[in-house]
């Protein structure tokens, strides 16, 4: 693992730790989590869409640019190398809950890439842990307390994924994703209304979904709608993973090649 920082105004360095910040004092940011493949960001523009409407929604005034962040790394490991990346984004200054400037800092964290698994064999659906609704629903934020606990949940537990509600008692997502499932032929998958994350991974599944003729509902679904499923399975940048067994029930497993192509390397 490395790590590179970069404030306000200096480009980016590499660093062991950071200076004191408000991502650290009051989880005052967000993040993108990508993966850089031959020399480019995979689903580049849709990363840099994102982080932007984020910004915007937390009065961050200026703005990234991944190209830098491309440049950086194109120059530090160059363009053979397949990593994760993990781009934190966060208020510059310091001050107390009021922020005392509204610039921005960034943080990259890489990695070796690990692609998602494809089989997940056992999931449940969380009963205590919600995703609740806020101005800022559907932004990574660097506050994941929800995720986290849930994740704790889940290991405790002895599963591989959990499923979360919101907090009207509607499927949301997984642990760490997005969530499809296939019935009939048809795809459903909770609207951004449910307080999920806006994925990556799951636009572009949405597009692939359509321009290949499959029919995709984008609604408020229920837990029996999911159980009720053929197939389940969730995504995000990392790729698909399908989904055998959840609370009991076991789901189909084949994959669908089309989606499978959009996360290849």
């Amino acid at each position: 693992m490395r790590q590179f920082f970069k404030n306000k105004t200096d480009g980016f360095s590499e660093v062991r730790e950071l200076p004191i910040n408000r991502a650290l004092l009051f989880g005052d940011g967000l993040f993108e989590t990508m993966v850089f493949t031959n020399g480019h960001f995979r689903f580049h523009e849709d990363h840099q869409a994102r982080a932007i409407m984020g910004l915007k929604k937390l009065r961050i005034e200026s703005i990234p640019d991944l190209l830098k962040v491309k440049e950086l790394l194109n120059i530090t490991y160059g363009k053979n190398a397949t990593l994760r990346v993990r781009w934190n984004i966060f208020r510059s200054g310091i001050g107390k809950y009021s922020p005392m400037e509204n610039d921005h800092c960034e943080h990259l964290i890489v990695t070796d890439f690990q692609p998602s698994p494809g089989l997940k064999n056992k999931a449940y659906i969380s009963n205590s842990i919600q995703v609740n609704a806020s101005p800022w629903a559907g932004t990574k934020t660097l506050n994941a307390l929800t995720y986290v606990l849930a994740n704790i949940e889940r290991k405790q537990q002895g599963m591989d994924d959990v499923i979360l509600l919101d907090d009207k008692g509607n499927i949301s997502e997984g642990g760490s994703s997005n969530i499809f499932w296939v019935k009939n032929n048809n795809y459903f998958t909770p609207s951004l209304q449910t307080n999920c994350i806006a994925g990556i991974a799951r636009k572009q599944i949405l597009d692939q979904l359509k321009n290949k003729g499959f029919n995709c509902e984008v609604g408020i679904f229920k837990a029996k709608d999911l159980m009720d499923a053929d197939q389940v399975f969730v995504s995000n940048v990392t790729g698909i993973s399908y989904l055998l067994n959840i609370d009991g029930k076991t789901f189909d497993t084949r994959p669908e090649p089309t989606l499978l192509s959009l996360f290849e390397i």
